[in-house]
């Protein structure tokens, strides 16, 4: 928890310092990824007052998403209203881009036609508010944690995240019939992760189950004493 605050300060701050920057639209015709074209992706338009709560809840992710575009990256710029900070990752060569926070990691991509984009847009707009949501509900790891959990389960289009956030829009096939989530290896592993998370309280429930009372008895407290005795 500690280090989660940690990071969570750190990533304000950065959001805060790239925001007191302006940043360039991302209007050139010549991307500053590896000097290929892009076409501008058109956001929409949230409400002001839900783009300034959007943007504070974001700004942990944001901000660690941009210390890393800071070092791997080539170039910020911003697009959309609200804004999306644009940065473009030589190293993800052609893997699909992801967004984190409100900041949209992208492979350098060839030029996209502006209908197209704009529709990927719209896709990674519905993941910011994703974002804002849980980290609300849950601090900045929950979304990325929650993704990668329905991802193992539920793989590609069958995640419920890109579901949400629009399949076709986002570029991801039709849901496959049959499907194939849960996955039986994946409810196996999550099942392992919940049971040594929650050890001591399923511990302390089968104590009290048998004892029938909790006490603090040297040897006897169902939580305090070690094993399962």
């Amino acid at each position: 928890m500690v280090v989660l605050a940690l990071l969570s300060v750190v990533g304000v701050g950065l959001r805060v310092s790239q925001r007191a920057r302006a940043l360039p639209a991302c209007l050139a015709p010549t991307s500053i990824a590896e000097g290929r074209s892009v076409t501008d992706p058109l956001m929409p338009a949230p409400a002001p007052l839900r783009s300034r709560v959007r943007s504070l809840l974001t700004a942990p992710a944001s901000g660690l998403a941009l210390g890393f575009a800071e070092l791997q990256g080539r170039g910020l710029c911003s697009v959309g209203d609200p804004q999306i900070t644009l940065v473009f990752i030589p190293a993800a060569k052609d893997l699909n881009g992801g967004v984190v926070g409100e900041v949209f990691l992208a492979s350098p991509t060839p030029r996209m036609n502006p209908i197209r984009a704009e529709l990927l847009a719209r896709h990674e707009s519905r993941h910011v508010d994703q974002w804002a949501v849980l980290t609300l509900v849950g601090g900045v790891a929950l979304l990325p944690l929650a993704y990668l959990v329905d991802e193992t389960l539920f793989p590609v289009s069958e995640n419920h995240f890109e579901q949400s956030a629009g399949l076709d829009e986002g570029g991801y096939p039709p849901v496959p019939d049959p499907p194939v989530g849960p996955r039986g290896w994946a409810i196996a592993l999550w099942a392992g992760v919940l049971l040594v998370l929650a050890r001591r309280r399923i511990r302390w429930a089968v104590r009290t189950a048998v004892r029938r009372r909790s006490t603090h008895t040297e040897g006897r407290c169902p939580v305090h004493t070690p094993g399962w005795r």
